[in-house]
């Protein structure tokens, strides 16, 4: 088993572009086979801090293809 977990900070003023990002990351986990157990953000406070956790199992290399990349909106990251 293979856990990810992403630290994101995220500009307040771009929080729709990172809904979007999100959303989409979410469904290539699921493609490839991983499970995406969510984004977690502050309830309270100032924070422009996420985290995202996802986990798969370890398979064997079936390419020698470089990784897809999803390719993050302008401005969304930091």
């Amino acid at each position: 088993m293979i856990t990810c977990v992403v630290h994101y900070t995220v500009d307040p003023s771009e929080l729709d572009a990172f809904e979007r990002f999100a959303r989409r990351w979410m469904e290539l986990v699921s493609q490839h086979g991983g499970t995406h157990h969510g984004y977690f953000l502050p309830a309270e406070g100032a924070s422009d801090a996420a985290l995202a956790w996802s986990t798969s199992v370890a398979q064997k290399v079936r390419s020698t293809r470089p990784p897809t990349w999803v390719p993050v909106p302008p401005g969304v990251i930091r």
